[in-house]
């Protein structure tokens, strides 16, 4: 019987299964869902179509229950109740969550919020508004430098454009505005539920 042990071999660690990381990006977008089809029972949802709420806004009885709705905040000032309304809903699912993956949540609602607004008109806008400005300098040095009225010239050709670019930017207001809204609502609630763990925000 042979008793040699061959020292120069160490033991190996019985293999272990791939750690299971959970996928933030579903969990995110479950999250959404949810919010957003609790707010579609909500007749007062602060973040729903805009068109629709000027729909509704003409029915005499939809402006009594609003006003009835919009009472309280009239005694206490707590935009939390009108703004992030059945809020508990989120909180609840987010104190399911352990703290990484409730971080990596709150980073992926900072992505979608910045996002959400760099489409909208009001990412858009500042940046087309210094644009305009800058070409009405210049179109006003060349006049005064040269003479040639640059601007007066080629005002018939703008007024297409310059129409074209306001409706479009109603447009984009109209129906960006509630998603923002309801971006930034999800992003504030992330953060209550991290501040009641004791913990910051990333960035």
């Amino acid at each position: 019987m042979d008793n040699h042990v061959d020292r120069g071999v160490t033991a190996k660690a019985p293999a272990t299964g791939p750690v299971a990381v959970p996928d933030v990006l579903e969990i995110y977008g479950r999250l959404l869902g949810l919010y957003s089809d609790y707010l579609r029972k909500d007749e007062f949802n602060p973040y729903q179509s805009i068109p629709l709420l000027l729909i509704k806004s003409l029915n005499p009885a939809f402006q009594m229950r609003f006003w009835k709705n919009a009472a309280p905040f009239l005694k206490v000032p707590n935009t939390l109740a009108q703004e992030l309304p059945g809020g508990s809903v989120v909180l609840q699912e987010l104190e399911r969550l352990d703290d990484p993956t409730l971080r990596a949540i709150a980073e992926c609602s900072r992505i979608n919020s910045r996002r959400l607004f760099h489409r909208s008109v009001f990412g858009w806008l500042p940046k087309l508004t210094a644009a305009v400005a800058a070409l009405l300098t210049m179109s006003k040095a060349i006049k005064e430098g040269i003479g040639v009225d640059v601007l007066g010239a080629s005002t018939s050709f703008l007024i297409g454009p310059l129409v074209g670019l306001l409706l479009g930017s109603i447009v984009n207001l109209i129906i960006s505005a509630p998603m923002v809204g309801f971006s930034k609502a999800v992003d504030d609630l992330i953060a209550l539920a991290i501040a009641q763990r004791g913990g910051t925000r990333p960035g």
